[in-house]
């Protein structure tokens, strides 16, 4: 996101999971009372997500996933784009339903959990020791 100021344009770092939630509600015009009806979540903990007064859950995020277009690693960690691109090639694995299916598995939203604990309130080095681990974990990653 940006904000132009005198002609001049200068970059707005969006630092928080909360701030970044609200930021794309705004930008996909949507109500507040919308987006909860949508993810199924109160208009309260909505909100205290957008505050930062609480961290989405397993469960949330797989709804945003699959009720939104918002990218959700964009959502995490601020990077990459805002807007959830769809696959260019056809045959690709339909990722909100195949997550929906995965979230049941309880031993999956607690690590999920774990993973956005530790992104969040880990120092630098944690969070780079994570990054690093999955991205040598993951099998697309040649």
């Amino acid at each position: 996101m940006t904000n132009e100021n005198n002609s001049s344009q200068e970059t707005i770092t969006i630092t928080t999971v909360g701030k970044r939630l609200k930021g794309w509600r705004k930008h996909s015009a949507l109500k507040l009372v919308e987006l909860s009806k949508k993810i199924r979540v109160s208009q309260g903990s909505l909100s205290d997500l957008e505050n930062d007064k609480s961290l989405p859950s397993a469960t949330t995020l797989a709804n945003l996933c699959m009720f939104s277009d918002i990218n959700i690693y964009w959502l995490l960690t601020g990077r990459g784009p805002m807007i959830r691109q769809e696959p260019e090639h056809g045959g690709e694995v339909n990722f909100p339903a195949e997550y929906a299916d995965l979230m049941q598995d309880r031993l999956l939203k607690e690590l999920i959990e774990k993973v956005i604990r530790v992104y969040r309130r880990g120092d630098a080095g944690k969070r780079a020791h994570l990054e690093g681990f999955l991205v040598g974990a993951d099998p697309d990653n040649s």
